[in-house]
């Protein structure tokens, strides 16, 4: 170990036998070395059976690597369990259920059975592949929390059609003998809990548990934790101050209380960062010290190298996209475009840099699933607005905007009209001509043809403009949010997006053209699996991952906090947020601020708070 150059708090956690121990792993500071090191030392040095040892981490692929590293520091071969919590108690549930791999419901069927029982209750959402996934989410958080569905609160569904979708979710899926994710952990639960023979077999097999990334559990993964490791024999590594899944049902106090519930824990601070420089770990240290929810810990460096962080100030996000890929010009002289990072807190952020991206010719790579802007309902309906008034023809987008505002066109007349139509006569024509309107939706019409025109006749960008306040979407938007009772400024967002998105264009149809292109390359890039290029990639993703240089963008109050944050626990943890994007840099980091957001004032993240004399 003395080859290894171990500091003495990592020789200190390797070194540890007996008894629950908690490893606080700073950013950079050699955790996965702890842990594999560990499980050697356990085997070699204290006669620890190999199969009496179980590391569990979070993911497939944390799991395969670690067990990689193991395997490179033993000269013998080792029969010791990696596993995943999933994996985990899957084979535990396998066993007394009789389950096999078939009995797991896939993502695609999890999306099927929900979408078949909205349809069926009429459930009605315009945006339905968001407002689906939205309902799987909070299925899951409920689950994970062990909260009983009758007392949980939906953000998207009343109380009653809220358990309507989870009872016959639930129904659908005991019908096909299928379980989902989150049903493992349950199940694993209550067995553990109330079967002594299940929970004392299962508390036998392993004498030593090791869990890479505490910091990200939940509540059901950590009852089954606290059941199986009675012995006391668990060593858990995690960083409080990166615990980010809220939403997941994660909360950094499973790691504050852990001593609470493991009596005589032992806890060892691995407080040396060997990732950054020290003056960005100076600066990372200054943000989460506001915090107070968390272990107290100081972070120090071992880099030396003397690059201050730099601080880029923007008009808007068009500027800032300009001026960050200008910097990446000249950076990719010195790094690989692999090791250049733009991290954001929300995908919507991702739209300008990409399409700057593109224009400059720089390689990049997507590490979320960014939905492209303009597969959301609201873009679709502007670009149906912006079609219709080129194309008189297009009687598929006039169905779509004909009563966003309301026009009182109903949709059986609207249904007939479209199949005498076809595309061969425009629908507007046919109802102007042929169809005895009331006076009122003959004012309808005469007003949406006005309209178009006055549409056809503009830029872009005063286009969107038009359509937002003259035509009237704004409002079909006011009346579509308290019908559902929902928030707005999530959806003005959207279509704030959507209108800096035309900033520069003259014609219609050049818009439409670099619409079009814009979703191809959105969707190529994601599925490309052999991808190259500035990596791009929200704050939840970045997690564990490092780069030499990082720009994190659009610091901003509203973005970073998210102004849904409200509560001293949110914004708390967005501070976490904040602080795992940072701590991703090696050598270079750039954090930049924005003048304006949709042409309205914007103010520096409150996280930057006496910080804003960083290097400009």
């Amino acid at each position: 170990m003395e080859s290894l150059r171990l500091n003495e708090n990592q020789q200190k956690a390797i070194l540890h036998k007996n008894g629950p121990m908690i490893v606080l792993s700073g950013p950079g500071s050699g955790k996965t070395t702890v842990i594999t090191y560990r499980v050697k030392n356990l085997i070699e040095n204290y006669n620890i059976r190999p199969n009496e040892i179980l590391v569990i981490t979070f993911t497939k692929a944390a799991s395969e690597e670690m067990k990689e590293r193991f395997k490179k520091i033993c000269s013998s071969y080792y029969n010791v369990s990696f596993s995943t919590f999933h994996s985990y108690f899957f084979r535990i549930i396998r066993e007394n259920y009789k389950y096999e791999l078939s009995n797991i419901l896939d993502d695609n069927e999890k999306v099927k059975i929900i979408k078949s029982i909205i349809n069926k209750y009429n459930i009605y959402f315009d945006n339905m592949e968001e407002f689906v996934q939205s309902i799987i989410s909070e299925i899951s958080l409920l689950k994970n929390e062990l909260i009983n569905p009758n007392y949980f609160n939906s953000r998207y569904l009343n109380s009653n059609n809220f358990n309507i979708v989870y009872n016959e979710y639930e129904l659908l899926k005991n019908q096909q003998n299928k379980i989902d994710f989150d049903d493992m952990l349950i199940q694993c639960y209550y067995l553990l809990k109330d079967y002594e023979n299940i929970r004392k077999f299962w508390k036998n097999k392993y004498k030593y548990i090791l869990i890479d990334e505490f910091q990200d559990i939940n509540k059901v993964q950590y009852e089954c934790i606290k059941i199986l490791c009675e012995n006391k024999n668990i060593f858990v590594v995690g960083d409080d101050d990166q615990s980010i899944y809220g939403f997941r049902g994660s909360s950094p106090e499973f790691l504050l209380n852990f001593p609470k519930d493991f009596e005589n824990t032992k806890k060892v601070i691995l407080n040396v960062n060997y990732r950054s420089t020290n003056q960005i770990i100076n600066l990372c240290n200054k943000v989460i010290l506001e915090n107070n929810n968390r272990y107290d810990k100081n972070i120090i460096g071992t880099n030396k190298e003397n690059k201050q962080p730099i601080l880029i100030r923007s008009y808007d996000a068009y500027e800032e996209a300009k001026k960050i890929v200008g910097k990446i010009q000249v950076l990719k002289k010195t790094y690989p475009l692999e090791e250049i990072a733009i991290i954001y807190r929300t995908n919507l952020q991702a739209r300008a840099v990409v399409e700057i991206l593109k224009d400059y010719n720089i390689e990049y790579q997507l590490k979320d699933n960014i939905t492209s802007i303009y597969e959301h309902f609201i873009a679709k309906d502007i670009i149906c607005y912006l079609s219709l008034a080129i194309n008189k023809l297009d009687n598929e987008s006039f169905l779509k905007i004909a009563n966003k505002p309301k026009r009182f066109l109903n949709k059986n007349m609207l249904q007939d009209a479209f199949e005498k139509c076809k595309n061969e006569t425009s629908i507007l024509e046919y109802l102007y001509c042929k169809v005895d309107l009331k006076s009122w939706q003959m004012e309808g019409i005469n007003e949406l043809l006005f309209h178009l025109e006055q549409i056809k006749s503009k830029n872009v960008y005063d286009a969107i403009k038009y359509i937002i306040k003259t035509v009237g979407y704004e409002n079909y938007l006011e009346e579509y949010v308290n019908f559902k009772n929902i928030g707005i400024k999530g959806l003005l967002e959207i279509l704030n997006e959507v209108l800096d998105s035309a900033k520069g264009y003259e014609k219609i149809e050049e818009y439409l053209n670099h619409i079009e292109n814009m979703k191809q390359e959105v969707f190529k890039k994601y599925r490309n699996n052999n991808q190259r290029g500035v990596v791009l990639t929200t704050m939840h993703s970045v997690k564990g991952l490092e780069f030499d240089v990082v720009f994190v963008i659009g610091c901003i109050d509203g973005i970073i906090p998210h102004e849904k944050s409200k509560s001293y626990i949110e914004i708390e943890e967005e501070r976490r947020l904040f602080y795992v994007a940072i701590t991703r840099a090696k050598v270079l980091l750039y954090i930049s601020i924005l003048n304006t957001k949709y042409e309205e004032r914007a103010f520096p993240s409150r996280f930057l708070k006496n910080l804003i004399n960083i290097k400009r």
